[in-house]
Protein backbone atom coordinates (compact mmCIF):
# COMPACT_ATOMS: atom_id res chain seq x y z
CA UNK A 1 0.00 0.00 0.00
CA UNK A 2 1.58 3.59 -0.82
CA UNK A 3 1.49 5.20 2.10
CA UNK A 4 3.39 8.04 4.07
CA UNK A 5 5.99 7.90 6.65
CA UNK A 6 4.01 9.07 10.01
CA UNK A 7 6.93 11.75 10.52
CA UNK A 8 7.23 13.33 7.01
CA UNK A 9 3.55 13.24 6.45
CA UNK A 10 2.72 15.58 9.65
CA UNK A 11 5.05 17.88 7.83
CA UNK A 12 4.53 17.50 4.48
CA UNK A 13 0.86 16.85 4.15
CA UNK A 14 0.26 20.52 5.29
CA UNK A 15 2.31 21.38 2.26
CA UNK A 16 1.08 19.35 -0.75
CA UNK A 17 -2.94 20.69 0.34
CA UNK A 18 -1.76 23.78 -0.14
CA UNK A 19 -0.06 25.20 3.43
CA UNK A 20 2.53 28.40 3.45
CA UNK A 21 5.25 28.64 6.01
CA UNK A 22 4.62 31.72 8.68
CA UNK A 23 7.41 34.21 9.86
CA UNK A 24 6.45 34.13 13.61
CA UNK A 25 8.68 36.27 14.65
CA UNK A 26 11.58 38.95 13.31
CA UNK A 27 14.02 36.21 15.53
CA UNK A 28 12.67 33.64 13.51
CA UNK A 29 15.24 32.32 10.74
CA UNK A 30 13.76 29.12 9.78
CA UNK A 31 10.34 28.79 7.99
CA UNK A 32 7.34 27.54 10.63
CA UNK A 33 4.07 26.26 9.78
CA UNK A 34 0.96 27.84 10.56
CA UNK A 35 -0.55 24.98 8.95
CA UNK A 36 -2.82 27.06 6.12
CA UNK A 37 -4.77 25.50 3.91
CA UNK A 38 -5.33 27.69 0.18
CA UNK A 39 -8.78 28.23 0.29
CA UNK A 40 -10.04 26.82 -3.65
CA UNK A 41 -13.38 28.96 -3.40
CA UNK A 42 -13.24 32.63 -4.29
CA UNK A 43 -14.31 34.14 -1.18
CA UNK A 44 -13.70 37.39 0.45
CA UNK A 45 -10.49 37.34 2.18
CA UNK A 46 -11.71 37.25 5.94
CA UNK A 47 -13.31 34.10 5.55
CA UNK A 48 -10.16 32.32 4.63
CA UNK A 49 -10.12 31.17 8.62
CA UNK A 50 -12.32 28.82 8.04
CA UNK A 51 -11.99 27.72 4.45
CA UNK A 52 -8.81 27.43 5.13
CA UNK A 53 -9.06 25.17 7.65
CA UNK A 54 -11.01 22.35 6.07
CA UNK A 55 -9.65 19.01 5.65
CA UNK A 56 -8.32 18.87 9.11
CA UNK A 57 -4.67 18.39 8.52
CA UNK A 58 -4.60 22.67 8.66
CA UNK A 59 -6.05 22.09 11.95
CA UNK A 60 -4.63 23.61 15.22
CA UNK A 61 -1.31 21.74 15.49
CA UNK A 62 -1.99 21.99 19.39
CA UNK A 63 -5.19 19.64 19.33
CA UNK A 64 -4.04 15.87 18.68
CA UNK A 65 -5.30 13.91 15.97
CA UNK A 66 -8.71 12.73 16.26
CA UNK A 67 -11.03 9.88 14.69
CA UNK A 68 -12.85 11.96 12.71
CA UNK A 69 -11.46 14.32 9.64
CA UNK A 70 -12.01 17.85 11.19
CA UNK A 71 -11.51 21.42 10.58
CA UNK A 72 -10.48 21.89 14.27
CA UNK A 73 -7.62 18.93 14.79
CA UNK A 74 -4.92 17.18 12.84
CA UNK A 75 -6.26 14.59 10.43
CA UNK A 76 -5.94 10.80 11.43
CA UNK A 77 -3.35 9.14 8.84
CA UNK A 78 -6.06 6.72 8.11
CA UNK A 79 -8.12 9.58 5.75
CA UNK A 80 -4.50 9.85 4.13
CA UNK A 81 -4.52 6.03 3.07
CA UNK A 82 -2.21 4.79 5.72
CA UNK A 83 1.61 5.21 6.77
CA UNK A 84 4.59 4.13 4.77
CA UNK A 85 8.59 4.41 5.14
CA UNK A 86 10.10 6.87 2.97
CA UNK A 87 11.98 6.10 0.04
CA UNK A 88 15.76 6.79 -0.39
CA UNK A 89 14.91 9.19 -3.11
CA UNK A 90 12.20 11.13 -1.07
CA UNK A 91 14.77 11.46 1.33
CA UNK A 92 16.93 13.09 -1.19
CA UNK A 93 14.26 15.03 -2.31
CA UNK A 94 12.92 16.88 0.66
CA UNK A 95 15.34 19.84 0.43
CA UNK A 96 13.68 20.71 -2.86
CA UNK A 97 10.15 20.70 -0.80
CA UNK A 98 11.03 22.94 1.20
CA UNK A 99 12.74 25.21 -0.87
CA UNK A 100 9.38 25.42 -2.46
CA UNK A 101 7.77 26.05 0.90
CA UNK A 102 10.12 29.05 0.92
CA UNK A 103 9.37 30.55 -2.44
CA UNK A 104 5.29 29.92 -1.66
CA UNK A 105 5.73 32.24 1.52
CA UNK A 106 6.67 34.83 -0.95
CA UNK A 107 4.14 33.98 -3.18
CA UNK A 108 6.61 33.26 -6.49
CA UNK A 109 5.13 29.73 -7.62
CA UNK A 110 7.08 29.53 -10.48
CA UNK A 111 10.01 28.77 -8.53
CA UNK A 112 8.37 26.81 -6.22
CA UNK A 113 7.07 24.43 -8.93
CA UNK A 114 10.40 24.24 -10.44
CA UNK A 115 11.47 23.04 -7.32
CA UNK A 116 9.02 20.30 -6.86
CA UNK A 117 9.86 19.48 -10.15
CA UNK A 118 13.14 18.51 -9.07
CA UNK A 119 11.91 16.39 -6.17
CA UNK A 120 9.05 14.52 -8.41
CA UNK A 121 12.76 13.44 -10.91
CA UNK A 122 13.93 11.89 -7.82
CA UNK A 123 11.05 10.08 -7.06
CA UNK A 124 8.28 9.79 -9.76
CA UNK A 125 6.06 7.61 -7.24
CA UNK A 126 5.69 10.06 -4.38
CA UNK A 127 1.99 10.66 -4.30
CA UNK A 128 3.18 14.01 -1.84
CA UNK A 129 4.96 15.54 -4.19
CA UNK A 130 2.49 15.68 -7.02
CA UNK A 131 -0.08 16.80 -4.45
CA UNK A 132 2.79 19.68 -3.65
CA UNK A 133 2.91 20.51 -7.23
CA UNK A 134 -0.64 20.57 -7.70
CA UNK A 135 -1.44 22.86 -4.78
CA UNK A 136 1.57 25.30 -6.36
CA UNK A 137 -0.02 25.50 -9.98
CA UNK A 138 -3.17 25.99 -8.75
CA UNK A 139 -2.09 29.02 -6.46
CA UNK A 140 -0.40 30.11 -9.88
CA UNK A 141 -3.93 29.74 -11.80
CA UNK A 142 -2.68 26.50 -13.95
CA UNK A 143 -5.45 25.08 -13.14
CA UNK A 144 -5.51 22.12 -15.97
CA UNK A 145 -2.32 21.38 -14.99
CA UNK A 146 -3.17 20.90 -11.44
CA UNK A 147 -5.75 18.75 -11.86
CA UNK A 148 -3.41 16.23 -13.67
CA UNK A 149 -1.29 16.29 -10.61
CA UNK A 150 -4.86 15.58 -8.12
CA UNK A 151 -5.64 12.79 -10.67
CA UNK A 152 -1.54 11.05 -10.33
CA UNK A 153 -1.79 11.48 -7.03
CA UNK A 154 -5.13 9.32 -6.82
CA UNK A 155 -4.08 6.73 -9.10
CA UNK A 156 -0.95 6.44 -6.52
CA UNK A 157 -3.09 6.33 -3.03
CA UNK A 158 -6.49 5.81 -4.48
CA UNK A 159 -7.60 5.02 -0.93
CA UNK A 160 -7.32 8.81 0.42
CA UNK A 161 -10.22 10.59 1.43
CA UNK A 162 -7.99 13.80 1.37
CA UNK A 163 -6.76 13.27 -2.20
CA UNK A 164 -10.14 13.13 -3.05
CA UNK A 165 -11.39 16.36 -1.24
CA UNK A 166 -8.87 18.01 -3.11
CA UNK A 167 -9.66 17.25 -6.17
CA UNK A 168 -13.40 17.93 -5.66
CA UNK A 169 -12.02 21.30 -4.21
CA UNK A 170 -10.17 22.18 -7.85
CA UNK A 171 -13.48 21.01 -9.19
CA UNK A 172 -15.34 23.70 -8.01
CA UNK A 173 -12.59 26.37 -8.34
CA UNK A 174 -13.49 25.63 -12.09
CA UNK A 175 -17.11 25.81 -11.62
CA UNK A 176 -17.18 21.57 -12.69
CA UNK A 177 -19.94 21.43 -9.84
CA UNK A 178 -21.14 18.19 -10.64
CA UNK A 179 -17.52 16.35 -10.71
CA UNK A 180 -16.93 18.55 -7.39
CA UNK A 181 -19.78 16.55 -5.99
CA UNK A 182 -18.95 12.96 -7.35
CA UNK A 183 -15.51 13.96 -5.58
CA UNK A 184 -17.07 14.41 -2.14
CA UNK A 185 -19.28 11.14 -2.41
CA UNK A 186 -16.23 9.27 -2.85
CA UNK A 187 -14.07 11.28 0.04
CA UNK A 188 -17.28 10.66 2.46
CA UNK A 189 -17.64 6.70 1.27
CA UNK A 190 -13.58 6.22 1.90
CA UNK A 191 -13.60 7.71 5.25
CA UNK A 192 -17.20 7.98 6.95
CA UNK A 193 -16.11 10.23 10.00
CA UNK A 194 -15.66 13.29 7.27
CA UNK A 195 -16.48 16.28 9.01
CA UNK A 196 -14.10 18.19 6.98
CA UNK A 197 -15.48 16.84 3.77
CA UNK A 198 -19.08 17.69 4.52
CA UNK A 199 -18.04 21.25 5.71
CA UNK A 200 -16.31 22.06 2.46
CA UNK A 201 -19.03 20.24 0.32
CA UNK A 202 -20.92 22.95 2.45
CA UNK A 203 -19.39 25.37 0.95
CA UNK A 204 -20.00 24.67 -2.55
CA UNK A 205 -23.53 24.39 -2.08
CA UNK A 206 -23.53 27.66 -0.12
CA UNK A 207 -21.22 29.34 -3.64
CA UNK A 208 -24.49 27.40 -5.83
CA UNK A 209 -27.03 29.19 -3.90
CA UNK A 210 -28.26 26.24 -2.46
CA UNK A 211 -28.29 27.04 1.35
CA UNK A 212 -30.83 24.70 2.71
CA UNK A 213 -28.47 21.81 1.48
CA UNK A 214 -25.45 23.48 2.62
CA UNK A 215 -26.91 23.98 6.13
CA UNK A 216 -27.79 20.19 6.31
CA UNK A 217 -23.80 19.25 5.23
CA UNK A 218 -22.59 21.92 7.90
CA UNK A 219 -24.99 20.27 10.72
CA UNK A 220 -23.49 16.52 9.58
CA UNK A 221 -20.02 18.39 10.30
CA UNK A 222 -21.35 19.38 13.55
CA UNK A 223 -22.81 16.22 14.55
CA UNK A 224 -19.79 14.18 14.19
CA UNK A 225 -17.09 17.12 15.36
CA UNK A 226 -19.47 19.55 17.89
CA UNK A 227 -16.22 20.47 19.92
CA UNK A 228 -14.94 22.27 16.51
CA UNK A 229 -16.12 25.99 15.77
CA UNK A 230 -15.67 26.05 12.47
CA UNK A 231 -19.05 24.41 11.11
CA UNK A 232 -21.25 26.59 13.72
CA UNK A 233 -19.08 29.49 12.10
CA UNK A 234 -20.24 27.92 8.61
CA UNK A 235 -23.55 27.27 9.24
CA UNK A 236 -23.87 31.19 10.84
CA UNK A 237 -22.89 32.01 7.64
CA UNK A 238 -25.50 30.31 5.79
CA UNK A 239 -27.78 31.54 8.04
CA UNK A 240 -26.78 35.58 7.61
CA UNK A 241 -27.17 34.26 3.59
CA UNK A 242 -30.97 33.26 4.56
CA UNK A 243 -31.45 36.27 6.62
CA UNK A 244 -31.89 34.43 9.29
CA UNK A 245 -29.72 36.73 11.63
CA UNK A 246 -31.00 35.81 14.70
CA UNK A 247 -29.75 31.96 14.19
CA UNK A 248 -26.49 33.09 12.53
CA UNK A 249 -25.47 34.90 15.80
CA UNK A 250 -26.45 31.93 18.09
CA UNK A 251 -24.02 29.82 15.32
CA UNK A 252 -20.92 32.79 15.68
CA UNK A 253 -21.66 32.36 19.38
CA UNK A 254 -20.82 28.95 20.26
CA UNK A 255 -18.41 29.38 17.42
CA UNK A 256 -16.19 31.86 19.79
CA UNK A 257 -17.04 29.29 22.89
CA UNK A 258 -15.57 26.44 21.44
CA UNK A 259 -12.19 28.79 20.92
CA UNK A 260 -12.02 30.54 23.98
CA UNK A 261 -7.89 30.58 24.67
CA UNK A 262 -6.15 30.85 21.10
CA UNK A 263 -2.93 30.22 21.48
CA UNK A 264 -1.62 30.41 18.17
CA UNK A 265 -2.39 33.13 14.92
CA UNK A 266 -4.39 30.81 13.24
CA UNK A 267 -6.92 29.76 16.12
CA UNK A 268 -7.12 33.92 16.66
CA UNK A 269 -8.08 34.50 12.68
CA UNK A 270 -10.58 31.81 13.30
CA UNK A 271 -12.13 33.18 16.21
CA UNK A 272 -11.97 36.62 14.87
CA UNK A 273 -13.98 35.54 11.56
CA UNK A 274 -16.38 34.47 13.80
CA UNK A 275 -16.54 38.02 15.78
CA UNK A 276 -16.89 39.31 11.70
CA UNK A 277 -19.64 37.12 10.99
CA UNK A 278 -21.57 38.51 14.08
CA UNK A 279 -20.53 41.96 13.06
CA UNK A 280 -18.83 42.25 16.46
CA UNK A 281 -15.64 44.49 14.48
CA UNK A 282 -14.10 45.77 17.49
CA UNK A 283 -13.59 42.02 18.86
CA UNK A 284 -12.50 40.59 15.46
CA UNK A 285 -10.18 43.71 15.23
CA UNK A 286 -8.60 42.50 18.59
CA UNK A 287 -8.18 38.98 18.11
CA UNK A 288 -6.39 40.25 14.80
CA UNK A 289 -4.14 42.18 17.14
CA UNK A 290 -2.83 39.29 19.18
CA UNK A 291 -2.71 36.78 16.07
CA UNK A 292 -0.66 39.59 14.47
CA UNK A 293 1.83 39.76 17.98
CA UNK A 294 2.88 35.80 17.51
CA UNK A 295 2.85 36.29 13.51
CA UNK A 296 3.96 39.90 12.95
CA UNK A 297 4.47 38.75 9.37
CA UNK A 298 1.40 37.04 8.08
CA UNK A 299 0.29 38.46 5.20
CA UNK A 300 -3.29 36.76 5.49
CA UNK A 301 -4.11 38.44 9.17
CA UNK A 302 -2.48 41.64 7.53
CA UNK A 303 -5.03 41.02 5.04
CA UNK A 304 -8.47 40.40 7.31
CA UNK A 305 -7.08 43.04 9.45
CA UNK A 306 -7.24 45.31 5.81
CA UNK A 307 -10.55 44.16 5.26
CA UNK A 308 -12.45 44.38 8.36
CA UNK A 309 -11.02 47.79 9.03
CA UNK A 310 -12.05 48.81 5.18
CA UNK A 311 -15.86 47.63 6.61
CA UNK A 312 -15.42 50.19 9.36
CA UNK A 313 -14.07 53.01 7.59
CA UNK A 314 -10.76 52.91 8.85
CA UNK A 315 -9.22 53.43 5.55
CA UNK A 316 -5.94 54.76 6.19
CA UNK A 317 -4.90 51.72 8.52
CA UNK A 318 -6.64 49.31 6.18
CA UNK A 319 -4.54 50.32 3.43
CA UNK A 320 -1.34 50.24 5.71
CA UNK A 321 -2.34 46.78 6.72
CA UNK A 322 -2.88 45.69 2.99
CA UNK A 323 -0.07 47.41 1.62
CA UNK A 324 2.22 45.36 4.31
CA UNK A 325 0.71 42.63 3.33
CA UNK A 326 1.94 43.08 -0.20
CA UNK A 327 5.60 43.68 0.98
CA UNK A 328 5.60 40.01 1.93
CA UNK A 329 3.34 38.66 -0.82
CA UNK A 330 3.68 41.01 -3.69
CA UNK A 331 1.49 39.61 -6.05
CA UNK A 332 -1.19 38.08 -4.27
CA UNK A 333 -4.59 38.45 -5.83
CA UNK A 334 -7.11 38.16 -2.83
CA UNK A 335 -4.80 41.13 -0.72
CA UNK A 336 -4.80 43.09 -3.84
CA UNK A 337 -8.61 42.33 -3.71
CA UNK A 338 -8.42 44.04 -0.86
CA UNK A 339 -6.91 46.59 -1.29
CA UNK A 340 -8.92 46.88 -4.29
CA UNK A 341 -12.02 47.44 -1.62
CA UNK A 342 -10.95 49.40 0.46
CA UNK A 343 -10.45 51.92 -2.63
CA UNK A 344 -13.78 51.08 -3.68
CA UNK A 345 -15.54 52.02 0.00
CA UNK A 346 -13.41 55.46 0.35
CA UNK A 347 -15.16 56.69 -3.49
CA UNK A 348 -11.18 56.68 -4.72
CA UNK A 349 -12.39 54.92 -7.99
CA UNK A 350 -9.92 54.94 -10.08
CA UNK A 351 -7.40 53.28 -7.67
CA UNK A 352 -9.96 50.63 -6.82
CA UNK A 353 -10.23 49.81 -10.78
CA UNK A 354 -6.72 49.80 -11.27
CA UNK A 355 -6.18 47.28 -8.64
CA UNK A 356 -9.48 45.16 -9.81
CA UNK A 357 -8.28 45.00 -13.23
CA UNK A 358 -4.38 43.95 -11.80
CA UNK A 359 -6.62 40.77 -9.52
CA UNK A 360 -8.28 40.04 -12.90
CA UNK A 361 -5.16 39.73 -14.66
CA UNK A 362 -3.50 37.48 -12.08
CA UNK A 363 -6.70 35.87 -11.35
CA UNK A 364 -9.46 36.10 -14.32
CA UNK A 365 -12.04 33.79 -12.64
CA UNK A 366 -11.89 35.90 -9.24
CA UNK A 367 -15.36 36.19 -8.71
CA UNK A 368 -15.86 38.59 -5.75
CA UNK A 369 -13.22 41.27 -8.04
CA UNK A 370 -15.24 41.02 -10.89
CA UNK A 371 -18.25 41.83 -8.93
CA UNK A 372 -16.28 44.63 -7.32
CA UNK A 373 -15.29 46.26 -10.44
CA UNK A 374 -18.51 45.82 -11.82
CA UNK A 375 -20.02 48.11 -8.78
CA UNK A 376 -16.36 50.71 -9.65
CA UNK A 377 -17.76 50.64 -13.20
CA UNK A 378 -21.61 51.49 -12.45
CA UNK A 379 -20.31 54.20 -10.09
CA UNK A 380 -18.33 55.58 -13.44
CA UNK A 381 -21.35 55.74 -15.78
CA UNK A 382 -20.42 52.15 -17.30
CA UNK A 383 -23.34 49.78 -17.37
CA UNK A 384 -22.85 47.78 -20.21
CA UNK A 385 -19.06 46.70 -18.48
CA UNK A 386 -21.19 46.72 -15.13
CA UNK A 387 -23.23 44.55 -16.50
CA UNK A 388 -20.82 41.82 -18.33
CA UNK A 389 -18.59 41.80 -15.17
CA UNK A 390 -21.68 40.83 -13.13
CA UNK A 391 -22.74 38.27 -15.52
CA UNK A 392 -19.47 36.82 -15.86
CA UNK A 393 -19.09 36.51 -11.72
CA UNK A 394 -22.64 34.82 -11.37
CA UNK A 395 -21.63 32.27 -14.36
CA UNK A 396 -18.22 31.38 -11.98
CA UNK A 397 -20.07 32.05 -8.35
CA UNK A 398 -24.23 31.91 -8.33
CA UNK A 399 -24.35 33.62 -5.16
CA UNK A 400 -22.43 36.05 -5.36
CA UNK A 401 -25.16 38.77 -5.44
CA UNK A 402 -25.89 37.71 -2.44
CA UNK A 403 -22.57 37.52 -0.42
CA UNK A 404 -21.05 40.88 -1.94
CA UNK A 405 -24.48 42.33 -0.50
CA UNK A 406 -23.69 41.95 3.24
CA UNK A 407 -20.91 44.89 2.48
CA UNK A 408 -22.86 47.37 0.71
CA UNK A 409 -22.25 46.05 -2.55
CA UNK A 410 -25.25 46.01 -4.56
Amino acid sequence: MLTLHQGRLKKLRMFWLGSLGVVRSDADKGVRRSHRWRCPIRQPVFLLSVCLTILGLTGDPARAEGPNLSACRVSPSAALGGVRKDSPESKKAYPFILAATRFRFTGDYDHAIEQIDQAIKLDPENPDFYAARGAARRANHQLSEALEDFDRVISLIPGSSVAFLQRASLYASMSQFGRAHEDFEEAIRLFPGNAGGYLFRGYVFLDTREYDRAIEDFERSIKLDPLCGAGFSARGLAYVLKGQRERATADYDRAIELDPTPGNALVFLRRAQSYHGKRDYDHAIQDLDQALKLEPRNAYVLNARCFVRAIIGAFDGALADCNEALRVRPRDASILDSRAFVYLKKGSLDDSLADYNVVLRIDARKAVSLYGRAVVKRRKGDIAGSEADIATAQAIRPNIADYMARYGLD
